[in-house]
């Protein structure tokens, strides 16, 4: 993918990230979902579900060493170590969508990704859009868990970056 279409890929994406409503779109099945769009550069483009029986499903879009749909199996303490992670780190506190010109970006850059993460906690459901160009607690937070999740789901099998 030359340059332009790199370019033209990341702004649509930033676009639709930032236009986007933070309202989830998870079933009551889903535990936590949790996506990360373009950025400027290779920044892996990936969606990843966690049911509450275990099952893993997997979409990878653009620098990630698997492109389609894998799924996968969770043992149940693993789906409860996420439920108590969700908890531990307030995530019905979170401000549901954090981006450039938003109270509390600051700092902002214009050529990272977004983190959307959507959970279900004590039968509440939330979804939480965050712009890593910013700087602020929220950021970390969100960045924090989002890793805590891959790891926990194992995603670095289909995920490890790939240079295209």
């Amino acid at each position: 993918m030359d340059f332009y279409k790199k370019l033209i890929f990341a702004s649509v994406s930033w676009l639709l990230a930032s236009c986007s409503t933070t309202t989830p779109t998870i079933d009551n099945e889903t535990v936590v979902k949790l996506k990360r769009t373009a950025c400027f550069g290779n920044c892996p483009v990936y969606t990843v579900s966690v049911k509450a029986n275990g099952v893993v499903e997997y979409e990878g879009n653009e620098y990630v060493s698997i492109k389609g749909f894998q799924t996968g199996n969770l043992p149940k303490e693993s789906v409860e170590l996420i439920e108590k992670k969700l908890i531990k780190v307030k995530f019905l506190k979170m401000k549901s969508h954090l981006d450039s010109g938003s109270w509390g970006c600051f700092i902002s850059a214009t050529d990272s990704s977004y983190i959307l993460i959507e959970g279900l906690v004590k039968n509440r459901k939330k979804a939480v859009s965050t712009y890593l160009g910013c700087e602020s607690k929220q950021v970390y937070e969100v960045i924090n868990l989002a890793e805590y999740i891959d790891q926990v789901v194992g995603t670095s099998k289909w995920v490890k970056e790939t240079a295209e």
